[in-house]
């Protein structure tokens, strides 16, 4: 009776034990942990295969898992914009919580080639706030691979029926373009010797530009008189620079003399008197005009040896004897006091 009940009791044990194996591999092997966690909810219009329960990853190192998936779709009602078709609920280890910003970036992508799909995140920048709990981002949605598929399939189908819609065109475009390329070649063979003098001509014109462009940079650009020309130039500009200021200075303080010598004669009582000044200068040019007409009559009186000193001068009996009386006075200057 003890033996039977000390076998009933290693049965249980070994029970017991293998139960609890088992627990501890279905919590190893679900990733099942015991830290405090939050959630988010990232939106996709298309989370391609996405499963709730899918692990989620921050530079590969396992940080969550996605909860659930939910359709969304429809309208925001505060700003009017359309909303996410899908929904992602994930919960996050609130010890990683910290490497999570508001920059932060949410795309799915896979384990391999064919791997098994899951959401990674990409932190964002640390000078950015945390993102909060409860937090609604946006998601990169991933390759609509199947959708390329259909759309290069549909693309294919619609080449093939245009193909088969117009084989008579095509079979026309082709023998047109058959026989552009026959006469290309036939241009070719029977111009051979034309285009092998085109080529020659091509390279001799490349090589006489290439001689051009060598003497005039040796002309224009490594010539010393072009140096010198520069130089000189420099030191114009520099002299220019030095001398220029105290020219202009001289130039302004000039005009201003200038501006204020015609505001001063600008007035009214200025301009009046110059007007009096011109008056005055023509009537003196009158009176100058005048006297000189009437000097210019008696110099021709004069001449024509009218009156006293017309006689005097044009006489010349007169002029000789009053020479002679002259004369004969400085030899007998008695006759000034008597008189025979």
């Amino acid at each position: 009776m003890a033996s039977r009940r000390s076998l009933e009791v290693k049965v249980g044990l070994l029970i017991l034990s293998a139960v609890v194996l088992l627990g501890g591999f279905v919590l190893v092997m679900g990733g099942i942990n015991f830290q405090p966690t939050y959630e988010l909810t990232v939106g996709f219009d298309n989370p391609g295969g996405l499963q709730s329960g899918a692990p989620l990853k921050i530079a590969g190192v396992n940080v969550g898992r996605v909860k659930a998936l939910e359709f969304a779709g429809g309208l925001d009602g505060k700003t009017g914009q359309a909303l996410p078709l899908v929904s992602v609920r994930v919960s996050i280890e609130k010890r990683f919580q910290s490497a999570i910003h508001e920059n932060a970036t949410f795309y799915i992508t896979t384990q391999g080639v064919l791997g098994e799909q899951f959401l990674a995140v990409d932190p964002g920048s640390p000078e950015r706030p945390v993102l909060a709990a409860g937090a609604v981002v946006r998601g990169l949605d991933p390759p609509r691979i199947d959708r390329l598929i259909a759309e290069s399939y549909d693309l294919l189908h619609t080449t093939v029926a245009a193909l088969r819609e117009n084989k008579p065109e095509l079979r026309l475009i082709l023998e047109g373009l058959g026989q552009t390329l026959k006469g290309t070649g036939t241009f070719f063979v029977h111009n051979q010797e034309r285009l092998d003098r085109v080529a020659e001509n091509v390279e001799k014109m490349s090589h006489e530009g290439v001689l051009a462009v060598e003497g005039a940079r040796r002309k224009y650009v490594e010539n010393p008189a072009i140096e010198r020309v520069i130089h000189n130039a420099d030191q114009l500009a520099a002299v220019a620079a030095r001398e220029l200021p105290p020219i202009l200075s001289e130039g302004r303080e000039t005009l201003t003399g200038a501006a204020k010598l015609v505001r001063a004669l600008s007035k009214d009582e200025q301009l009046a008197r110059i007007d009096r000044i011109l008056a005055d200068a023509e009537g003196a040019a009158h009176a100058a005009k005048l006297t000189l007409a009437d000097a210019h009559d008696i110099a021709g009186r004069i001449k024509r040896g009218k009156g006293s000193v017309g006689a005097l001068v044009m006489d010349e009996a007169l002029f000789d004897d009053l020479q002679e009386l002259a004369r004969d006075l400085k030899h007998n200057p008695w006759k000034f006091f008597w008189k025979e």
